[in-house]
């Protein structure tokens, strides 16, 4: 249970969607709303809704986190809701501050809007959706709308909210120059029964005396498996007890490339693809390896990362993982860049040395505590909160 801050504020967080489906950043935002709740803070979460959305989610994870929601309607790709500058200038004035949670997106700029009218401080938080390598994407579109779109709510903001350092200064601001703040996101510990590890290993056929390199991500490109598999294949070679689960799930063609990348590097045999895994099964899979790896080719954060420094697992990430200077400094992982060569030369230096990987693993419990802990991000989290709202502050 989280302990009562005594400062004490009221919050209202624009979300574009909680559908479950969009992933990481809805529950990101929504992590950070659970853990106000949970220090004693007033919060409100406001999203637009469409008839597909799974939404049955917030009754058992965010239960305690209240929600109002407005019908989308067009232009719905990007989330506009009905009544939504109505809705949002009559919630804002019983707030102390505004976080605005994604970019692009309609419920983002027309709150900012309404922010800068009624005069009420709020902050900007990107997900990683500002960072150069998310910009690339549909990049045409991103450079036109952002200078007219965008600029203004950045340059009207109490200060960009950033999960890193590299984030932070990595960041497109189309000109304006807002201030950033660094505080890592609340990542709630996955709860685990004894011996769950154990259980995974026999479910799925892996050997108890293998050491197993466990992949939990979205199977997608950025994600670093083209420099993997590779990898594990060349460590296979002498490491005959090296085994690889495969948990996640994505775009079913690229799925599929994958599974016959798998095949040709001839690792299907040690290989266990278990999809989507969640809850206790998600932490099982944890207790289960004996090393997490996610060589991606950009990570503005990573929460899953974190979630296995948590279980006291050691982690191999790429350069492009931006909290990677906290991990290699604390002795929590191991560094490569993103290319096979490396990767295989990193990982084949923890396998080589498995005492160390487990005082990594004791490391990595250790920092995940201290730096990434839900108290600890809530904490930093409200004292950007006080900086913002303090008497005689005044918007940009």
């Amino acid at each position: 249970m989280m302990l009562l801050s005594s400062n004490k504020f009221s919050s209202l967080h624009t979300l574009h969607s909680l559908d479950n489906r969009l992933g990481g950043a809805v529950h990101a935002g929504l992590n950070v709303c659970k853990h106000l709740v949970e220090s004693g803070q007033a919060v409100l979460v406001v999203a637009t809704r469409g008839p597909q959305d799974d939404l049955e989610y917030l009754r058992s994870s965010y239960h305690a986190v209240p929600c109002q929601f407005m019908r989308r309607r067009a232009p719905a790709r990007w989330y506009n809701g009905e009544n939504l500058l109505g809705r949002l200038t009559s919630e804002i004035p019983r707030f102390d501050l505004v976080e605005l949670h994604a970019v692009f997106s309609f419920v983002t700029i027309r709150a900012a809007q309404a922010c800068r009218r009624l005069g009420k401080p709020y902050l900007l938080r990107p997900h990683g959706s500002l960072d150069p390598f998310d910009l690339s994407k549909r990049g045409t579109l991103k450079r036109l709308l952002g200078p007219v779109f965008l600029r203004p709510v950045l340059a009207g903001c109490a200060g960009v909210m950033c999960t890193s350092q590299r984030e932070a200064d990595l960041i497109e601001t189309y000109g304006a120059n807002p201030r950033r703040f660094v505080v890592p996101l609340p990542v709630p510990r996955l709860h685990c029964e004894p011996n769950a590890g154990a259980e995974f290993r026999s479910k799925h056929g892996i050997p108890s005396n293998a050491f197993v390199v466990l992949f939990l991500s979205r199977i997608d490109y950025k994600k670093g498996l083209e420099f993997l598999l590779p990898a594990l294949a060349a460590a296979r070679r002498s490491h005959r007890d090296l085994w690889f689960v495969l948990a996640g799930s994505g775009e079913k063609g690229f799925v599929e490339d994958i599974r016959q990348r798998i095949e040709v590097l001839g690792l299907s045999g040690i290989t266990r693809e278990v999809g989507f895994v969640s809850g206790s099964e998600k932490a099982a899979a944890f207790q289960a390896c004996d090393l997490f790896a996610l060589p991606s080719l950009n990570e503005n954060f990573g929460i899953v990362i974190v979630e296995a420094m948590q279980a006291g697992r050691p982690v191999l990430i790429s350069d492009q993982v931006y909290i990677n200077p906290e991990i290699v400094s604390n002795r929590a992982g191991v560094l490569c860049r993103p290319d096979p060569d490396d990767c295989t030369r990193v990982l084949m230096d923890v396998l080589s040395n498995r005492t160390e990987a487990r005082r990594m693993g004791e490391q990595a419990a250790t920092l995940s505590q201290a730096k990434f802990s839900p108290e600890s991000a809530t904490r930093q989290l409200l004292e950007v909160y006080s900086q913002i709202t303090k008497p005689g502050d005044k918007m940009p």
